[in-house]
């Protein structure tokens, strides 16, 4: 094993990362080459230096964490407790809606009529024109019972 190979699995040892067949090769390489020894001495003692270093960190920054996790947990509870406060808004919102609507509709609905319903197709609809280059006039007038209706359309000027 040439030592590019060995540093490379040196390093992929101390990852973690190192197939356990190819283990006691590199242990051989390593053994008979000083430079490949040290860069495996100088990789292994980086890991427990890391460690340290951050165990030093977290005990020096532990209170700020606490109520940092202190104050996301209050705000995670307060969420839910909301979020099932308002929960059946949206569920029943439709009821009061559909009531109201149906209450609309028995109101304005007429009642005590014999006629049957119209249809504007069978209306008779006659157009007069008005002294005027600027307007149409139509009358609608279906029988008695009916109401008659004018409508005045301006033309469109060019």
């Amino acid at each position: 094993m040439d030592c590019t190979t060995a540093r490379r699995r040196i390093e992929e040892k101390v990852d973690g990362l190192l197939p356990q067949e190819t283990e006691g090769e590199l242990a051989v390489h390593v053994a008979a080459c000083p430079g490949c020894a040290g860069h495996e001495a100088a990789l292994s003692a980086v890991g427990p230096a890391l460690k340290a270093l951050v165990e030093t960190r977290a005990a020096e920054k532990a209170p700020q964490l606490d109520a940092m996790w202190t104050r996301v947990s209050a705000g995670i509870v307060e969420r839910r407790k909301a979020e099932r406060r308002h929960a059946w808004l949206p569920k029943w919102f439709w009821l009061p809606a559909a009531l109201a609507l149906a209450v609309l509709a028995l109101l304005f609905y007429p009642t005590g009529t014999e006629r049957s319903p119209f249809n504007p197709r069978s209306f008779d609809v006659a157009v007069e024109d008005v002294e005027s280059d600027d307007a149409t006039v139509a009358l609608v007038d279906k029988g008695e019972d009916l109401p008659r209706v004018i409508w005045i359309i301006e033309d469109a000027k060019s």
